[in-house]
């Protein structure tokens, strides 16, 4: 190999490691695109040459042809020949001969925010790991910590004590540390071995410190489903929160929240949201979300109801306070939760969360508020169907046969009883944080209303893809022990109606200009499936 090796103040070098033979996949993941020409090896190797990285070495092994493109004179590939029958340690040791310094390590089937290499490359010295909330993904890597260094690090969570998160594949890697590794490497008869074990092996406590990020949005592609949840749905996420946006408006926005105040001074700050934008203001020593709906809410969402609803929920302490409501326009300011956590489809579904999740509803359902509005899913759907005709939209293939088998669901809930209490209707697990004191708040209450509470589950239970377990454990929580014989299949047939709903909902968003991907088909896909099992039984 040849290349001219630069010598500068800070660090200079990085190496990738994409060796790895996909299991599902003829394509490695790391130069498959997921967006146009983006792909996770040249997202990573632009925001790595964005940092004056100009030493970058790949180690590449499957279709090693397919990485040709992405050689030039900072990007350098190293093959791993026997990548088959080897693991991350074995490529990693590929590189020895080519690192003089400290260097960013990067796993190529890592995504991630640009803000992360960017802290690990603005450290001076010595090895330094990232960490996140535990995403759920089936592969993660659990770490535990003691005064912010590692003190474990485990696959196996039966070996875990306390799930304080996930390691990231981004790392800083001393040259001390480096050749250790290399040494104990030589010794070693496993070929498998992957090398975050042997750095815990080879480095003391201290020399483990971990950078802990919060809400991170990030993923790891190990097969195709998680290729395409990346492309469409975490990409996507990050897009709009990277978005360029408009302060000028939002300025205009807060002078009318804070009139006869000079609002130039405030600090705003992108903060992503699904369906609105949401941004942190940090004002006079105070900090807040302003929510500014998105594109085509209008016929959607009642904001006067909206406003009604929030307020009782605040009242009831499971919703931050609201300080300003717009029903006409939307917008709406309410308190930050100082350093929350917001929840995913993994961390929702630990037990002690899911147990005070189980308290909120209780609060939710047994109080004696009535809410502004019914919920009613079906007449939701009939509003769907005219917002479709007017925004000149149609439905998925064959909705044509699977609409009236939706509505014929009515008649079974009537059956089995439809119970009206307030309810939240959109369980999303990003609509749930998690303060410091560890208080949970449900956010969001666009689509609340008087409706089943079985309806809130099977929200509940789809948004996050609940185990048959975890339901169980949390309907046993709500209930005290005594589930509803009837309880079960209406938070099917409700699983039903909310995706159907919701894959109207899509349509009815893309046809004014937002994209989400294959998002509505695979609700209204999961949608048919769901309805012929009810119909089975």
């Amino acid at each position: 190999m040849n290349f001219v090796r630069l010598t500068q103040v800070g660090m200079n070098t990085a190496v990738i490691l994409s060796a790895r033979k996909e299991r599902d996949s003829q394509i490695p993941y790391p130069v498959m695109p997921f967006s146009e020409s983006v792909t996770l090896l040249g997202r990573s190797v632009e925001i790595l040459k964005e940092l004056g990285i100009d030493q970058i070495f790949v180690v590449i092994g499957y279709q090693a042809e397919l990485f040709r493109p992405y050689e030039d004179d900072d990007v350098h590939l190293i093959i791993n020949p026997d990548y088959e029958y080897t693991s991350s340690m074995a490529s990693l040791a590929m590189v020895k001969d080519y690192i003089y310094d400290d260097f960013l390590l990067v796993e190529g089937d890592t995504f991630y925010e640009k803000e992360v290499l960017k802290k690990l490359f603005e450290l001076e010295e010595g090895n330094c790991f990232v960490m996140t909330e535990e995403s759920g993904s089936g592969d993660e890597c659990f770490v535990e910590t003691k005064s912010g260094f590692i003190t474990k690090i485990s696959k196996d969570r039966h070996r875990v004590c306390r799930f304080e998160g996930e390691l990231l594949g981004l790392s800083r890697i001393s040259i001390d540390t480096f050749r250790k590794l290399i040494e104990e490497w030589k010794l070693s008869d496993n070929s498998y071995l992957n090398y975050e074990y042997l750095l815990m092996d080879v480095t003391d406590v201290l020399d483990r410190p971990v950078l802990y990020f919060k809400n991170l949005i990030w993923g790891e592609v190990d097969n195709m489903k998680d290729f395409k949840r990346l492309k469409n749905e975490i990409y996507r996420k990050l897009r709009k929160k990277e978005d360029p946006f408009d302060k000028e408006n939002l300025l205009m926005h807060l002078s009318n929240i804070f009139p006869n105040e000079d609002v130039s001074s405030a600090q705003i700050t992108q903060i992503g949201g699904m369906s609105n934008k949401n941004f942190r203001v940090d004002y006079q020593g105070n900090s807040y979300v302003l929510r500014v709906p998105g594109n085509g809410s209008e016929g959607m969402v009642i904001r006067s109801f909206e406003e009604f609803n929030s307020i009782e929920g605040c009242k009831l302490g499971i919703n931050p306070p609201v300080h300003y409501f717009n029903a006409e326009t939307g917008i709406k300011l309410v308190d930050y939760v100082d350093d929350a956590e917001t929840l995913n489809a993994a961390t929702i579904q630990r037990q002690d969360n899911m147990i005070k999740i189980a308290h909120i509803y209780q609060s939710l359902h047994n109080s004696r508020v009535r809410l502004k509005n019914e919920f009613n899913v079906f007449r939701e759907i009939e509003k769907y169907d005219t917002l479709l005709e007017i925004a000149g939209a149609t439905m998925y293939e064959g909705w044509e046969e699977v609409r009236p088998k939706v509505m014929a669901l009515e008649n079974l809930l009537n059956d089995l009883g439809v119970d009206l209490h307030p309810c939240h209707n959109d369980a999303v697990p990003e609509n749930f944080l998690k303060a410091k004191d560890g208080t949970i708040y449900l956010i969001d209450w666009e689509y609340s209303g008087m409706n089943d509470p079985m309806a809130d589950f099977a929200a509940l239970f789809l948004e996050s893809d609940f185990t048959p377990d975890n339901q169980d454990y949390f309907l046993s929580h709500y209930f005290e022990g005594n589930i509803p014989e009837t309880a079960k299949c209406k938070i099917m047939c409700y699983q039903v109606l909310w995706d159907y709903l919701w894959a109207q909902w899509t349509v009815i968003k893309e046809a004014k200009g937002d994209n989400f991907g294959t998002y509505g088909r695979d609700r209204y896909d999961r949608a048919i499936i769901v309805l012929n099992r009810i119909n089975y039984k």
